[in-house]
């Protein structure tokens, strides 16, 4: 598979090719710095110019870290088991690093238009360079590391909305057991979350370009344009289940679930209410319970999700989850405020006659049992490591 040029420059050119991936930044950080403060002594360069040269120069290296932590993820994918969504993350993977260097072009078309404004707006160079020709030459050197980063960025990001959108429409298309790898979907998350990083410090160059108002502009709109496409992957992603349509299908219209936790002298069982939102599995307990007890004390749980046919022993279905809690208290609530509120409105739409009973019949019911959100009673998530699914007989490994 093709490599970004700034990889093969890590890979192959000395000194960075004698030092692993994170120590070659760090020594990228360092050469650039000294080059800068030197250059800006040796041409009398006012303090100001030395600074906002380290911002700048700052910004390189933290997009260029980016860059290698997000480019040996995207290599991770496994084939789906799902054809069409196999086919998108391979597109998308020969894409990103399509051997006609989209990023490079990108880059150039970025470096271009920059180069040609600076020179003939000249504010830049003659506030932070005095328009010494010998520094100037030097300042492009930089300015085309900040282009060709930002290329590279704006294609991740692009991409990673295409391949979210297009996944999740393929995964409209599945057939009973087809699905993409949970892990993999989390790693697209992440590449999200640290495409998101990367729009996010694009606003570090502000105080560099701060006395040119098209420069300051520039900046925002190609710092906000990345976020917004991380965004909308995130929330895309976070639709296409990891599970495949059978499974989804009992977890979501299952009544019970099951919970195994570890008790002080025995295993303690005991059932729940449980929502699906097609991507994570949620229950309510009570503060005052054995099970907030237990799962405080160990987060490990297994869950048990069952529908029988007594008349046919072969139509039988079963999941069986593996993992850990999350128990979403006090200020966790807070921070996963859109999230929960979504949990809430599958509750009631799922249980809404129970839920009203349970109202009515409050003051008859034991402390622990009182449906008081928050206060008394926590949401609770799982959290995957092992799944496995019964179909009549047969026992099925869902690899995750």
């Amino acid at each position: 598979m093709e490599k970004w040029i700034y990889e093969l420059i890590v890979e192959k050119v000395p000194p960075f090719s004698f030092l692993d991936r994170e120590n070659a930044v760090l020594f990228q950080l360092l050469i650039m710095l000294i080059a800068g403060l030197l250059i800006s002594y040796l041409a009398n360069l006012p303090p100001i110019s030395a600074v906002m040269g380290a911002l700048a120069i700052f910004v390189v290296v933290l997009w260029s870290r980016l860059t290698l932590v997000l480019a040996p993820m995207i290599r991770t994918f496994r084939p789906s088991l799902s054809e069409k969504e196999k086919e998108v993350v391979e597109n998308y993977r020969k894409l990103l690093f399509s051997k006609y260097r989209p990023e490079f072009i990108i880059g150039a078309g970025f470096f271009i238009p920059l180069t040609f404004h600076l020179f003939s707006n000249g504010v830049v160079f003659e506030h932070y360079l005095r328009s010494n020709r010998y520094v100037i030459f030097f300042a492009l050197i930089l300015v085309w590391d900040i282009a060709y980063r930002a290329g590279i960025g704006f294609w991740v990001c692009l991409m990673n909305l295409t391949r979210s959108w297009k996944l999740l429409i393929a995964s409209k298309q599945r057939k009973s057991m087809d699905y993409t790898f949970l892990n993999d979907l989390k790693t697209m998350h992440r590449i999200d979350r640290n495409s998101l990083l990367f729009g996010s410090a694009g606003f570090l160059l502000l105080p560099v370009v701060s006395i040119d108002t098209t420069l300051v502009a520039g900046v925002m709109l190609y710092s906000i344009t990345l976020i917004g496409l991380s965004f909308l992957s995130i929330l895309i992603i976070r639709r296409v289940p990891w599970l495949p349509p059978d499974m989804v299908d009992l977890l979501t219209t299952a009544k019970f679930a099951y919970i195994g936790l570890t008790g002080s002298k025995y295993p303690h069982l005991t059932p729940v209410v449980q929502v699906f939102d097609g991507h994570d599995l949620f229950f309510v307990t009570s503060r005052k319970s054995v099970k907030f007890r237990l799962m405080k004390k160990n987060p490990r749980i297994a869950v048990l999700i069952d529908e029988r046919d007594e008349r046919d022993f072969f139509r039988n279905r079963a999941i069986m989850i593996y993992g850990y809690v999350r128990i979403y208290d006090s200020w966790h609530i807070v921070l996963h405020l859109i999230k929960l509120l979504r949990v809430l409105r599958l509750f009631r739409t799922k249980y809404g006659l129970y839920l009203r009973k349970y109202g009515e019949r409050k003051e008859m019911l034991p402390d622990a049992w009182r449906l008081t959100p928050i206060m008394k009673r926590v949401p609770v998530e799982v959290i995957p490591e092992k799944v496995v699914y019964w179909r009549g007989a047969r026992r099925i490994r869902i690899r995750l």
